[in-house]
C-alpha cells in the first residue's frame, strides 16, 4: 500500500491480526509495516498514517541519508562494505590494507569466509537443538545464486557472503537449511516449519532481496 505525504510517496506493508489498535514498526532496513486488526478498512489504514506523518517523514529523511554502498567497490578510504548489516570501511575489517585492489579483494573475501563460518556454526548448533535435527556438515561456498543449501544427505553450504547480513538474517538462513532436512521442497508445510522459528522470515527474505546486490566486495 502506497500513501503520499507532501512530496515523499511512502510504501507500507499491512499485516492483519487479531488485535484492538493499528500500529507501525519502521525497521532499519527501511521497510514500514502497519499492523492492523482485521477488518479494518483501508480508509483508517491511511488516516492512521496520515497521522504519524511528521514520524514518515524523519524516518524518511533519515534513511535518505544513510551511508551510500555501492554493488562495484573502489578499494579507497570512502568505500564502505557491509559487516552484519552494518556500513564499515575497509580498515574496519582489514588489519593492513595491501596496495593491489586483488590483493584486497583476497583479503576481504578470506575476512567474510573466516567470519561466516564462525557465526553459521555457532547458529546451527544452536538451531539444531531447537528444531530437533542434525546437519552432517557445514560447507562455506562462494556461490552467485544461493545463501544456503542443503542436500539429501543433510550436508549444509553457506555463501561467505552472508556475515554481512544482520545477525537474525543470518539466523533466518540457518533456520531455512535446517528445515530442509525435515522438507526437501518448499511446499506449505515447509515454509509453515520455518514460520514455528521465525515469525518474520518474509522481511529477512526482504532484507536480502533489497541488500544482496550490495552485499559484495
Amino acid at each position: 500500500m502506497q500513501i503520499q505525504i507532501n512530496d515523499q510517496l511512502i510504501t507500507f506493508q499491512v499485516q492483519y491480526a487479531k488485535r484492538k489498535k493499528i500500529s507501525m514498526e519502521l525497521s532499519a532496513e527501511g521497510h514500514i509495516f502497519v499492523k492492523a486488526p482485521t477488518k479494518t478498512s483501508e480508509e483508517s489504514i491511511l488516516e492512521f498514517m496520515r497521522s504519524n506523518s511528521k514520524i514518515l517523514l524523519d524516518y524518511q529523511k533519515r534513511l535518505d541519508n544513510r551511508k551510500y554502498i555501492s554493488s562495484e567497490k573502489s578499494y579507497d578510504d570512502a568505500e564502505n562494505f557491509l559487516y552484519l548489516g552494518r556500513a564499515c570501511k575497509l580498515t574496519d575489517l582489514l588489519e593492513e590494507i595491501p596496495e593491489d585492489d586483488a590483493l584486497i579483494q583476497a583479503g576481504l573475501k578470506k575476512f567474510y569466509t573466516k567470519r561466516t563460518k564462525e557465526i553459521v556454526k555457532k547458529r546451527v548448533k544452536h538451531f539444531e537443538k531447537v528444531i530437533g535435527v542434525k546437519s552432517k556438515s557445514i560447507t562455506i561456498v562462494d556461490s552467485k545464486s544461493a545463501w544456503g543449501t542443503c542436500n539429501s544427505l543433510k550436508e549444509l553450504t553457506f555463501n561467505y557472503r552472508l556475515s554481512m547480513a544482520p545477525e537474525s538474517v543470518i539466523d533466518y538462513v540457518v533456520i531455512h537449511e535446517l528445515c530442509h532436512i525435515l522438507h526437501m521442497n518448499h511446499d506449505r508445510s515447509f515454509w509453515r516449519k520455518v514460520g514455528m522459528y521465525d515469525a518474520e522470515f518474509k522481511q529477512k527474505q526482504d532484507y536480502l532481496a533489497h541488500f544482496g546486490g550490495v552485499m559484495t566486495i
